[in-house]
C-alpha cells in the first residue's frame, strides 16, 4: 500500500480561516464541537488510521458499513479536482449530510485540494440566504430544484444521489453556469462519471482514472485506485465507449410483468414531463401477471393522472394508481424499498 502523504493541503481553510493539521485538530477537539459530525469526520481523517468507516444509504438495498482507504479517497478527490479544474482557495459548500459518502467527500476534497470549506446545515435551499458565492457545490436533485433562483451564486454545481427530472434538465439546458449530474455510489467513493446538464448531454463520461465495460447489459467499473478488481453494478446501461455510457435504470428494481421486463426509471422519465407531484413506479404482486406495475403519488393524485399514460407503451402503463401521504427519503433520494413496504401495507389494509 502506498504511503498516505496528503491528508491536509497547506492552503486548506474552514470558513475563511487557515488551518494546519495541528491547529485543525485542536479546533475540532474543543468540547464545544465534540458532537459536530463534520468535526468528528475531520478528526477521523487526520488520525493515523489508514481507513474511514463508510455507511451506504440503504435506498437500493440493505445498509452496509465498510472501510474505505484514505488513499482511495485522496485519489478520488484529486481526480475530481482535475476534471473540474479546481484551484486551491476555491470556495466549496457542504450542504449534504456528512453521514454518507457524498458529504464526506465534500470535506475530503476541501482538505486534499486546499479549498475554502463552508458548512451549511442540509436543508431544501442551502444557498438561498447565503451572501457568499462558491466555486464548487454538491447538491441533491431536490435541493437543486429549490435553489434554481439562486444558483448564480455558484460557478460549478454537481448534483447526484438520484436521477434529475427531465423538467429540471430542461431548465438547466444552455445555462451559463456549469451544472453536472454525477454517477456513483458509496463503493466508488462518490462519483466516477459526469454528464453536463448545461450542455444537455445524454451520457456519463468517466473521470480521470476510470473506465467502463458492459457485462450482460450491466455497468462494470474499472478504477484501479479503488480496487484491483472490477466493480460490478446493478445498473442497466448502454455502453457508448470505454469512458462513456448512457444510464437506463436499476436492474434490481425491474418489474417482471407476465414475462415482460419494465424498468421503473424509464417509465418515470416519460411521466415526469406531465406531473408536478412526486411519484414513483413500483411493482406489486399480481395473481395473473406475477407482478404488475403501479403508479404511486406522494400527497395527492392529480385529477388528470391517467391522461399521461397515452405517452407510454402499452406494456408500460400502470395497472393501478395509489397515493401515500409521504415518501421516505434518504439524502434526498426516494427509499424505494420502504415505499414498496408502505404500499403493500396500504393494499393489504384495503383488501
Amino acid at each position: 500500500m502506498a504511503e498516505i502523504n496528503f491528508l491536509i493541503h497547506p492552503s486548506f481553510k474552514l470558513h475563511g480561516v487557515s488551518y494546519n493539521k495541528r491547529s485543525l485538530i485542536e479546533h475540532c477537539s474543543k468540547s464545544l464541537f465534540k458532537d459536530n459530525e463534520v468535526f468528528v469526520f475531520i478528526l477521523d481523517w487526520l488520525s493515523d488510521d489508514l481507513n474511514i468507516k463508510i455507511q451506504s444509504s440503504g435506498s437500493t438495498g440493505q445498509k452496509k458499513v465498510f472501510l474505505a482507504q484514505k488513499n482511495a479517497m485522496i485519489q478520488s478527490a484529486i481526480n475530481t479536482g482535475k476534471f473540474f479544474k479546481l484551484k486551491e482557495g476555491d470556495r466549496t459548500l457542504l450542504c449534504l449530510p456528512i453521514s454518507f459518502i457524498a458529504g464526506k467527500m465534500v470535506v475530503a476534497r476541501a482538505l486534499v485540494l486546499g479549498l475554502d470549506l463552508f458548512v451549511q446545515k442540509p436543508d431544501d435551499s442551502p444557498i438561498k440566504d447565503s451572501s457568499k458565492s462558491f466555486e464548487f457545490v454538491a447538491m441533491t436533485p431536490y435541493q437543486l430544484e429549490k435553489s434554481i433562483p439562486y444558483i448564480n451564486k455558484i460557478n460549478c454545481l454537481i448534483v447526484g444521489g438520484s436521477p434529475t427530472r427531465p423538467a429540471l434538465q430542461k431548465q438547466l439546458f444552455n445555462n451559463s453556469l456549469g451544472v453536472f449530474e454525477t454517477y456513483g455510489m458509496s463503493e466508488t467513493l462518490s462519483h466516477v462519471a459526469i454528464k453536463s446538464l448545461s450542455k444537455g448531454e445524454n451520457g456519463f463520461t468517466a473521470i480521470p482514472g476510470v473506465s467502463f465495460k458492459s457485462r450482460q447489459g450491466y455497468l462494470e467499473i474499472n478504477a484501479p485506485y479503488l480496487s484491483n478488481l472490477p466493480i460490478i453494478t446493478k445498473d442497466k446501461i448502454e455502453l457508448v465507449s470505454k469512458t462513456k455510457f448512457i444510464w437506463i435504470g436499476r436492474g434490481d428494481f425491474i418489474i417482471n410483468s407476465g414475462g415482460i421486463k419494465i424498468l421503473p426509471e424509464e417509465v418515470e422519465r416519460t411521466l415526469s414531463f406531465y406531473y408536478l407531484e412526486s411519484f414513483a413506479i413500483c411493482g406489486v404482486p399480481d395473481k395473473v401477471l406475477g407482478e404488475k406495475s403501479v403508479l404511486v403519488f406522494e400527497g395527492k393524485i392529480p385529477s388528470d393522472a391517467v391522461n399521461a399514460f397515452q405517452n407510454l407503451k402499452k406494456f408500460e402503463r400502470p395497472k393501478n394508481i395509489y397515493c401515500l401521504k409521504k415518501f421516505e427519503r434518504i439524502n434526498g433520494k426516494i427509499n424505494r424499498l420502504q415505499l414498496k413496504k408502505n404500499l403493500l401495507k396500504l393494499i393489504n389494509e384495503r383488501n
